[in-house]
This record gives structure tokens, sequence and C-alpha cells, in this order.
């Protein structure tokens, strides 16, 4: 058997590395079944191997001293390059105090103190599981890696609980500059779950894998540990993405980016926060992103979308000549995106500036309330403030209002009486012909083949996207759309639109149609409508 090529025994092993009898009984009973794997490994060495190969292709952890014990034992540097693929969890390790002096009762969420215990912990915690990785004598860049937040335990009223997390921002205060380069790492995937994670975190765990083809951001959060209506907490998130993206850049190596970030919330009340200001035409967000993905290849965006997120803003440089004293001022574009092929943009219905796409539907059997006048969004939320009498205040504040600002099931249970389905006509217009524009501008988007942009309505019957799908002349559409809507014809720039009975205005199809013709065609890039159902998945 060991002359047999070691390929042909990692097939073997991989056919029948399985639960014994799993075929004859059902799904729910596989995990009492023994393995297979422990007899093909007595075989021979060979065998062995293969089956070493076969067990620690994957592997999930967390960061957690005993953990990181065990990974050390048992990862031998043979077995290190077995390794594909591996899942790590934050660990926090810090028990808070939940001592106050008034009132006698333990606090519900967490201080700053206990927020700066807990940043400490998870970033010593952290420093350690990189330096086993970077530690060990992988060769090639092979390994997928995954951080996620801390786990989640409901059964216990620790740091990891429910009600303690619930106003949490992880990495917020914590310095990561002297973690190990990892070389060996090829993909970077970095997901909040249910706890946040301050984008810092995420931007710093980033610049640490130089190797890195795909990065992936996913630091959307479940609705239990939602801020709700507290909206102080977003504009720290946000501020705090701008932040870590003007002090770092992606790796040179990263060509795939995709990005989800949270959105505020907005209750009964169906009111969105204002981040930009009346005054502002740019969103700095998503100017930052922009910076962040400039050499990147393909792009995924998910969360509050602005249309300046299409357009960059216009730099003006001075110059002037030997045979005058005269300055001459240009306005240049930035060439942002200059290798980008793909883009994909997922805009959820509820915008940075505080306007919804959609529109409350007519039919709707109720009507969101009225706001209470005593209701303030910027207030810190509990744990928040620097002495005892700011804390009580602020628990005092959400005891009372907690089902207004900040209920349990924001956004699940209440706003499913207010279905928004029908475009709101100015702000879809005003995304679509940005998107338009940016499709439009071979000094931004040189390279570009396809383009998306989407965002799913809020409806009784149906999630279907509303969606426009832009394509290079000799890009092919999927789903036989070329066909139905240009004649077979690849020669021009196409736009698919999938948008219901709803019509964009004429001047935003317009901007839709000159794609092709500001691409250098001779004709205007062809415009059609995709039946109702009909759409890019």
């Amino acid at each position: 058997m060991d002359r047999l090529p070691p390929e042909l025994h990692h097939r073997i092993v991989h056919y029948i590395g399985r639960r014994i009898g799993e075929d004859t009984r059902p799904v729910w009973e596989h995990g009492a079944l023994p393995y297979a794997l422990p007899v093909v490994a007595a075989v021979s060495r060979s065998f062995q191997y293969a089956v070493e190969r076969l067990t620690f292709q994957r592997l999930s952890l967390s960061t957690s001293p005993h953990d990181l014990d065990a990974l050390r034992r048992i990862l031998t540097p043979r077995r290190q390059s077995c390794l594909q693929h591996l899942a790590v969890c934050l660990w926090v390790g810090h028990a808070p105090s939940r001592k106050t002096t008034t009132p006698p009762l333990p606090r519900p969420f967490a201080t700053e103190e206990e927020r700066r215990a807990a940043d400490k912990a998870m970033a010593t915690h952290l420093r350690d599981f990189f330096n086993v990785l970077a530690s060990w004598s992988m060769l090639d860049s092979s390994l997928v890696l995954e951080v996620s937040g801390p786990s989640v335990s409901r059964d216990t009223r620790d740091i990891s609980g429910n009600p303690y997390r619930r106003f949490s921002l992880l990495g917020m205060s914590a310095s990561f500059a002297d973690l190990p380069a990892l070389p060996m790492v090829k993909h970077l995937y970095v997901s909040s779950l249910s706890y946040h994670l301050h984008p810092r975190l995420a931007m710093s765990l980033t610049a640490k894998t130089p190797n890195a083809s795909r990065v992936v951001w996913d630091l959307s959060t479940s609705q239990d540990v939602s801020w709700g209506l507290y909206h102080h907490m977003s504009r720290i998130w946000r501020d705090g993405l701008v932040q870590a993206i003007e002090s770092s850049t992606l790796p040179p190596s990263v060509e795939k980016f995709t990005f989800n970030m949270p959105v505020p919330g907005t209750s009964e009340f169906q009111i969105l926060p204002d981040f930009l200001g009346s005054s502002s035409a740019l969103d700095p967000v998503s100017t930052a992103l922009r910076k962040l993905t400039k050499d990147c290849v393909e792009v995924c965006i998910d969360g509050s979308i602005h249309p300046s997120l299409f357009d960059p803003a216009t730099t003006t440089t001075t110059t002037t000549t030997t045979t005058t004293t005269t300055p001459d001022h240009h306005e240049t574009t930035p060439a942002v995106w200059a290798k980008l092929t793909r883009l994909d943009v997922r805009a959820c219905m509820r915008g940075p500036d505080g306007r919804w796409l959609f529109k409350l539907n007519p039919d709707n059997e109720a009507t969101p309330p009225r706001v209470p006048a005593d209701l303030d969004f910027e207030r810190p939320p509990p744990g928040y403030g620097a002495t005892e009498a700011e804390l009580d205040a602020a628990d005092d504040y959400y005891d009372q209002f907690e089902e207004a600002i900040a209920p349990e099931e924001l956004d699940a249970a209440t706003e499913t009486d207010f279905w928004r389905s029908a475009p709101k006509d100015e702000p879809m217009n005003a995304l679509l012909a940005a998107f338009a524009r940016a499709c439009s501008a071979p000094a931004l988007l040189p390279a570009l083949r396809s383009a998306t942009l989407q965002c799913a309505p809020l409806d009784a019957e149906t999630a279907w996207p509303f969606q426009a799908n832009c394509y290079a002349a000799g890009q092919p559409a999927p789903s036989g759309w070329d066909a139905a809507l240009a004649a077979g014809d690849r020669g021009a720039w196409r736009v698919y639109l999938h948008v219901g009975e709803w019509r964009p205005s004429p001047a935003t199809l317009d901007a839709l149609r000159r794609v092709g013709r500001a691409r250098g065609g001779d004709r205007d890039a062809v415009v059609g409508y995709l039946p109702w159902g009909d759409f890019l998945d």
C-alpha cells in the first residue's frame, strides 16, 4: 500500500473520511457515530499521514491560553503544512468586577474601565496567537484565516453575556502595532458576529497579512446586540473607520475586498440619523472606502451607501509656467479604482444622510408614531459615563426608554408593520445617477468590466432587490439577458435594470445611456428593463 502515490492515499482517505454507518442512519444521528479514519490510519504510515492531512486541514479554536497551548503541542511542523483553514475566535478572558457603590446592584453594562481591561486582555491573547503563527515554517501563502469576535454565552451574565456586550466596541483602545506579520495568510476574514468590533481592529489585522489576496470585513452584528437609537455609538464607529483607513492601507497584494458595515437602527419611529449634515455633499466613509480599495481588482461593499461613493471629490492644483508668474488652476480628478474590474455595491435602504431609499407603503395598517420630545439619540448609552452620577443617569434613562430607544427586537418585530417597497424618487435617482457617472468615467474606472448596484426593499411578499447591472462591451451578461434585451449584441455597453414598475427619471436615464459614448463607443449604452424576479443573485 505504501507504494501508491501520496495523492491516491489522500483521495482514498477523503472518500472514506466519514462516520461509520451514516448511510443507513438519519442525519441527526451522525454525530454519535464513530469516525472511520482511525481504522484507515492503522493500515500503513502513508495512510496515517493522509489521515493527518485531512484531520488538520481545518481547525477552529479561540485565543484562550488553553487553546493556544494545545495548538503549540498538537500542530507539529509536518502538520502545519497540512493546515489550510484556521478559524479563531477572540477570547477576552476578563471577568468584570461588577462592583459599584451607587446603586448597590451590579451594573448590567460595561464601564470604560472594564472595556479597557477587556481590550487589553483581548490584545494580549491575540498577540500570543499571532506569535504562534509567526513561528511556523509555512513556506507559501496558503492559509485561510478567519478571525471573529468573542463567542456568546447566553447562560451566563459575564463579559460574553448578552447585556454586557450590548454596547460593546472591542478593539477601540488596545494597541496592535507590535503584532508580527503573517506572510502565510492568503485569505483573511474578520467578523464581528455577536460582538461589535472597532474598525481599527480589522484594519490592524489586515495590515499584518502582507501576502493576502482576498480580505473580507463582515463588521455587521446580530439584531440582539444592536445599538438601537443610540446614534452616538454609530458616530464613534464611523469616525473610527475613517481614522483607521487614514492611518493605514491594504497590503498591495489584496485584489478582492468585501466589506459589510453595520447600519443604524430605526425602531418604530422610522427615523434615520443624518451623519453628514445638510451642508455636506460628501460622505467621509465613502471617501475613505475609495481610498482603501483604490488598488483592488474586485470590490463588494454592503451597508449605508451615499452617492459620493461613486463621485470622488475633485482636487484643485496650481501650476506656474516659466514665461509667466500667473498661477494656473487646474481641477483634476484622482485616478482611483484604476485596476477595478468588478464593483458590487449593496445599498441598505437607510442612507447615511438620514434619507430612506424606499417610502412607506400607503396600505400599511399602522403609521409610525411621533418621536417623544424627551428622547435624546445622541446620548451615550449605559456604561459610557465618566462619573458615577453620569453612569447612574445613563442607566435610569435606559430603564425608562428601553422599549423606545433600544428594544431587544429592534427592526425585527416592529419594523415589519411598516413595509417599504416603492422607491423614493429623489434619493433613488441620485444614487442611480451617481452610479451611472462612475461607470461613465474611464479616468476613474479604466478597467471596469461589470458593476452592480442593488437595494432590497422591505416587503411582506417578496424581498427581491432593485438592481442596476452594467456590463462593458464584450462582457457577457448572465441568464440570457443580452439575447432578450440587446438582441444578442454585446458590442455595446449595456445597463439592465430590475426595478419592477418603477422608472428612473429622464435625467437618470440619459446618464445611463451616456455610459456607452463616454467609454469611447460610437453609440449609447443599451438600457433594458428585466422582468420582475429576474435579477442577479
